[in-house]
């Protein structure tokens, strides 16, 4: 598989990812558009992932702190009212981007993230704010997935939540870059969410 779009940096990126539960579904989000690939085939794929992102230096190098200004960028109407988040991360994951996407294998990049723990309180539906879309999945389904492999968009269908905004097509294929530690922790947990 050709990808028309390579990493070569060196380095690390810091990060924080939420573990997202929304009224019993696991919240996941697309990436932006700038960000998708182009595959061989002619057609686009993207990431699907947990929410959350790069720690800046808003966050004054707090993970959680980078955690809460993701969610709120990435998730329409809520606000920090309407979240619980753990205290401490749950994990920190230390990958290589090429052993985690499907479509950076050439990536020197190396990523490290604290994972928390993040409840969406509010029953309303959600939407996605700055992203082309979310996906909203029942725990139950999500733990059934198969990870960090190329699929077809269109399986995942029912569980999209359009950006009302976003008027483009989104991508054909997508790989759910989601670490075997998520579902780890939430086969653990589950009779608790």
């Amino acid at each position: 598989m050709k990808i028309e779009k390579t990493t070569d940096i060196s380095g690390i990126i810091k990060g924080a990812e939420g573990i997202v539960i929304h009224d019993g579904n696991i919240v996941l989000g697309m990436q932006k558009p700038k960000r998708w690939y182009n595959l061989e085939n002619g057609n686009k794929g993207t990431v699907i992932k947990t929410i959350g992102g790069q720690i800046e230096d808003e966050d004054k190098n707090s993970s959680k702190q980078a955690l809460i200004r993701e969610i709120l960028e990435e998730v329409k109407g809520i606000e920090n009212k309407d979240f619980r988040i753990s205290e401490e991360p749950i994990f920190t994951k230390k990958i290589k981007m090429r052993d985690l996407n499907i479509f950076e294998k050439t990536s020197n990049l190396k990523l490290e993230a604290d994972f928390y723990l993040l409840e969406i309180l509010s029953k309303k539906d959600i939407e996605p704010n700055d992203l082309p879309a979310l996906l909203e999945i029942p725990l139950k389904e999500f733990l059934q997935l198969e990870f960090n492999i190329q699929e077809k968009l269109s399986k995942f269908q029912k569980y999209i939540i359009k950006n009302k905004n976003y008027k483009k097509a989104l991508p054909d294929y997508c790989t759910l870059m989601i670490p075997k530690e998520v579902k780890k922790y939430l086969e653990k947990v589950k009779e608790k969410l």
